[in-house]
């Protein structure tokens, strides 16, 4: 959403092809177990929530950017909660979370900055730290507070829940 204008995740995609997009924590723990294995999507307990189709829209998503956009704080989220696979599969997701980092441009939002935001105490430091990140690029989520909240400052969001439902309509 821009400004409180709908605008369609695809025109939303071509604008910010150049200048990068931003994963959620969720939607980075989605893309990195469906690389790793796609059918653990719907077993794992912190992607089961999710379709294989939702991986392929967000792999496809992140794929037509030039740019990805991620911070420490996300990266360390996420692969926390993606360490919540048995330790069999650790190395082979840390693999993956590899590839991805070496992939990504990292944003360094001190957590001081991020924890001295409004939306801190009602988000939390991960969605602050997005927040304070999303300046100039394209945040994707599936996170609806973080979603308005980004909307209500005039940032451009895709929220993954509102695609589902284009597609599914």
């Amino acid at each position: 959403m821009s400004e409180g204008t709908a605008v369609e995740p695809a025109e939303l995609i071509a604008r910010y092809r150049t200048k990068g997009v931003l994963l959620d924590t969720n939607l980075l723990v989605l893309l990195a177990i469906g690389i790793y294995r796609p059918n653990r999507v719907a077993t794992f307990k912190r992607t089961k929530k999710y379709t294989s189709e939702d991986f392929s829209l967000v792999d496809r998503i992140v794929g037509s950017f030039d740019r990805r956009i991620t911070t420490p704080h996300i990266l360390t989220e996420a692969h926390s909660l993606a360490r919540q696979l048995p330790e069999a599969e650790h190395s082979g997701v840390a693999a993956v979370f590899r590839h991805l980092i070496e992939e990504m441009f990292e944003v360094h939002v001190p957590a001081v900055e991020a924890a001295a935001t409004k939306v801190y105490p009602r988000l939390g430091l991960t969605d602050s730290a997005i927040i304070e990140a999303s300046a100039g690029i394209l945040v994707v989520t599936d996170d609806l507070p973080l979603s308005l909240a980004l909307s209500k400052l005039g940032r451009d969001v895709i929220n993954l829940n509102h695609i589902r439902l284009e597609i599914w309509t």
